[in-house]
């Protein structure tokens, strides 16, 4: 690993857990489960799907892919007690991956 992706790698870790909204568990379809994953909750996150000419409104959540680098339809996401399912991803620039839940 380069030096600027290591440093790339610590500078994501800082900004996750200093602006992050707490930690979650995320579980895994398979049972899988990772424990203290940092997570930014948007319940009113603005998407354009194709072929509308307004935008509709979900709920998403971000997570580092670095602690979560496999999804599907159907894992949990467990905050504070609640559980929320994954439906789909929103967006994912490699580092951090946004996901519509429900």
């Amino acid at each position: 690993m380069s030096r600027f992706a290591r440093a790339m790698t610590r500078a994501n870790r800082v900004l996750a857990e200093t602006l992050s909204d707490g930690l979650a568990t995320y579980r895994h379809a398979n049972g899988e489960t990772v424990e203290g994953v940092p997570y930014e909750l948007d319940l009113s996150f603005e998407v354009y799907r194709e072929g509308d000419q307004l935008p509709s409104y979900v709920k998403a959540i971000e997570v580092p892919v670095s602690l979560v680098p496999k999804h599907q339809r159907g894992d949990e996401i467990v905050i504070d007690g609640k559980t929320w399912e994954v439906l789909s991803t929103l967006t994912d620039d490699g580092d951090f991956r946004q996901l519509e839940i429900g």
